[in-house]
């Protein structure tokens, strides 16, 4: 038996179910002002289009094995949380100063196995501002607090 796992980061876009899941959360603290770090909990993060589309495609490919890392390149949060601030100027989105995850580097290809499948993933910016989106629609952002 040949097992082919997926491994995704934190999954954004938009929201299908009733509920708020823990990734979408992690965004939304964000826009809520969270000091939280997600030292012990963040990679990077992924679309959620992007995880249904690698799960075709290593479906779909009969050589395809082991492990895939699926995410959109590994970053510090505090990198995250600038790129959310300056998309959703609107929020008052903490600004780290320091490293968030320590010792963690970056590294844009992290998901090379299925790159090299081919898959490319949904622009950063792009599964932020949709996910922003889809909060507000199903009632889990309030009005945005405007920054002074």
């Amino acid at each position: 038996m040949d097992i082919v796992v997926i491994n995704p980061s934190t999954c954004l876009g938009l929201l299908l179910q009733p509920g708020l899941n823990a990734s979408s959360a992690v965004l939304q603290q964000l826009l809520q002002g969270s000091k939280d770090t997600q030292e012990y909990h963040w990679l990077g993060c992924v679309h959620v289009r992007d995880v249904a589309a690698a799960q075709v495609l290593l479906l779909e490919t009969p050589s395809a094995s082991g492990r895939h890392l699926c995410t959109n390149g590994i970053h510090q949060f505090k990198d995250f949380a600038e790129t959310v601030s300056q998309l959703c100027p609107e929020y008052n989105v903490h600004r780290f100063t320091e490293e968030t995850q320590h010792g963690l580097v970056s590294c844009r290809d992290a998901a090379k196995k299925l790159i090299n499948l081919g898959l490319v993933f949904t622009p950063i910016e792009e599964t932020i501002k949709e996910a922003e989106a889809s909060l507000r629609a199903n009632g889990f952002l309030s009005q945005p607090n405007l920054q002074s």
